[in-house]
């Protein structure tokens, strides 16, 4: 196991450093969030104006290696989220953790919906309900990652202090 998160750590360390480095190209005056402005242009407007302020073969791009991305943080998450809650003798909190397990797999779904949805958008291929899709995709991988970080924030102080 702890081999296993070593290399889910370096990946998304790494894929996580890169998609910072080649989504700086995509923070702009009007779109100060980068692709986040991508993913939360709920309306025809919103999305016409962060697209003009892009290369949209960089948009692309940063959306193309967020597919790699995606395996690297879902098994990073879902592999130190296991790795807590085996740690904690209080069921409740132990449970949660790994329902928290699952929910990475699905947070990983979710952005691999979002992308596709996003692809589609700079094809010129959306309706506004496809840009409220995306959006609703968006936050809810937000929504489910920062349970998981808010999760292995609790968990880990915990756990320190256990094996002192």
């Amino acid at each position: 196991m702890k081999n296993k998160l070593f290399i889910a750590t370096v990946s998304f360390l790494l894929m996580f450093t890169l998609m910072r480095f080649q989504g700086e190209a995509l923070k702009t005056n009007q779109t100060l969030g980068g692709i986040l402005d991508l993913e939360f242009a709920n309306s025809p407007a919103k999305l016409l104006e962060v697209l003009s302020a892009w290369d949209l073969n960089t948009a692309k791009q940063n959306i193309w290696l967020d597919f790699i991305f995606i395996p690297a943080y879902v098994l990073f998450f879902a592999l130190f989220t296991a790795l807590c809650a085996a740690k904690w003798r209080v069921a409740l909190i132990n449970k949660i953790g790994l329902l928290l397990v699952r929910a990475a797999f699905a947070a990983g779904i979710f952005d691999i919906a979002e992308n596709l949805l996003m692809l589609q958008s700079i094809a010129g291929n959306y309706t506004p309900n496809s840009l409220w899709l995306t959006y609703y995709c968006a936050s809810i991988k937000f929504g489910i990652i920062l349970f998981i970080v808010l999760y292995l924030l609790i968990s880990i102080p915990v756990i320190i202090k256990k094996n002192s």
